[in-house]
């Protein structure tokens, strides 16, 4: 029976990647850091398979994936009006990503190490901003998402945020089991990375999905 090698799972992220690319003119602004962070996505999956083909480290492209990825979170959250009038927090936030990814990487350690402190801090503010946009389209509450549609499975920014939940959410603990030492077994790391890729097979399907559903005519947002 043909097996699959675990880390092509991670290029079905071409999948959204391609449909952002075909449906760009069709797709708000709105959406731009999202489709952007698809897109740098795509390329770092890649570049890192290359990498590790040829038994190179690919520790320094994921530094620099990690933060741009943060950043451009940070910012499609920003256009949702999650943040409303409170400008001074999301600056506050944009500038404590850059200046803790630049003390991890190269200030107490080097980018040719892997930067958990960034990576728990990152994934932590986007499982909270996506729980707190969440909270507002289930609960209908006045806030920054306005959308003609409120059937939840064709709420393209509800499921950006499902997926974004999961995903960061066993990223976070995957990260801190690694603070505790538990990367050691070899068993254990296997199991605990077994099951990302899964969960990330999942999540980029579920990105795709979202994608398509942008494509529908619909009383959309505001950007910010």
């Amino acid at each position: 029976m043909m097996t699959i090698d675990p880390a092509l799972y991670g290029f079905s992220l071409l999948a959204a990647g391609i449909i952002a690319l075909a449906r760009f003119k069709s797709i708000s602004r709105f959406y731009t850091p999202f489709i952007i962070c698809i897109w740098i996505g795509c390329v770092n999956e890649i570049l890192s398979y290359v990498l590790a083909q040829n038994d190179l480290r690919t520790a320094i492209n994921n530094n620099i994936y990690v933060l741009c990825e943060a950043l451009l979170f940070l910012l499609f959250f920003r256009n949702t009006g999650i943040f409303g009038k409170r400008t001074g927090l999301y600056r506050a936030l944009f500038a404590g990503i850059l200046l803790l990814w630049v003390w991890e990487n190269g200030i107490a350690g080097k980018i040719t190490g892997i930067s958990s402190w960034f990576r728990i801090a990152a994934s932590l503010l986007i499982v909270l901003m996506g729980m707190t946009l969440i909270h507002k389209i289930i609960t209908g509450a006045d806030g920054p998402v306005e959308m003609e549609d409120r059937h939840l499975y064709r709420n393209p920014v509800f499921l950006i945020c499902l997926g974004s939940v999961v995903f960061f959410t066993y990223k976070l603990l995957v990260e801190i089991f690694w603070l505790q030492g538990l990367n050691n077994s070899p068993a254990f790391r296997k199991n605990i990375y077994g099951i990302l890729v899964y969960i990330n097979l999942i999540v980029n399907i579920v990105y795709a999905i979202s994608l398509l559903w942008t494509l529908q005519k619909q009383k959309y947002m505001r950007v910010y």
